[in-house]
C-alpha cells in the first residue's frame, strides 16, 4: 500500500505572498499577461492575505520550510442567501503536483467544515485546464454551470466551468 505522506498545512501569512504567487502565475495561463497592468502581483498577494478570515481563510502547504502548494477560500457571492457557499481557489507548484497535496487541502477543508463554516464549495476552472477538472471531480465536485467565453488574455477566449460540491 502506498501511504501519502501528510504534510503541514497551516494558515498563510505575509511572508508566503512571493511563494504564494510564484506557485500562482506557474498555474494559471491568465496570470501572467504579456505587458498587462491587471496581471495579478504581490501588492494583490498581499491584500488577499490582509482579507483572510476564519470564515475564508488561505492554508499553505510547507515542505522543508517552503510553501509548496496553497488554497484559499472568498465569498461566493454577495448577497446573504449565499453565506454558506465559498468559492475556492488551489494551486500545487508544478514540481509538487500528482502527491497527493491538493487532496489534502480538500480533506483539510472537510474536516474542518463547521468551524469555517460553508456547506458548498465552488471552483472557477479555464475549459482548457483537464488536469484541475479531472482533479476536482475525484474530489467529488460536479459541474454544475459553464460561464461561455468568459475569460479573456490578450487574443486568447475561454469557457470557465463552474464545479461544485456540497457538503454534510
Amino acid at each position: 500500500m502506498n501511504a501519502e505522506k501528510i504534510h503541514l498545512i497551516r494558515a498563510a501569512v505575509l511572508e508566503d505572498a512571493p511563494a504564494i504567487l510564484s506557485i500562482f502565475q506557474q498555474g494559471d495561463p491568465f496570470a501572467v499577461a504579456t505587458n498587462r497592468q491587471d496581471s495579478i502581483g504581490l501588492i494583490d498577494i498581499m491584500e488577499w492575505l490582509e482579507n483572510t478570515s476564519d470564515k475564508y481563510p488561505m492554508l499553505v502547504i510547507v515542505v522543508q520550510d517552503e510553501v509548496v502548494a496553497w488554497c484559499s477560500l472568498e465569498p461566493f457571492y454577495g448577497l446573504p442567501a449565499f453565506d454558506r457557499a465559498s468559492e475556492i481557489s488551489l494551486y500545487v507548484a508544478p514540481e509538487y503536483q500528482h502527491k497527493g497535496l491538493g487532496k489534502q487541502l480538500i480533506q483539510h477543508l472537510e474536516h474542518h467544515q463547521t468551524s469555517i463554516g460553508f456547506t458548498h464549495l465552488i471552483a472557477y476552472i479555464y475549459a482548457s485546464n483537464d488536469a484541475s477538472q479531472r482533479f476536482f471531480t475525484r474530489q467529488g465536485f460536479e459541474q454544475w454551470g459553464l460561464l461561455p467565453n468568459i475569460a479573456q488574455n490578450d487574443a486568447i477566449t475561454e469557457d470557465v466551468h463552474l464545479l461544485g460540491r456540497e457538503f454534510h
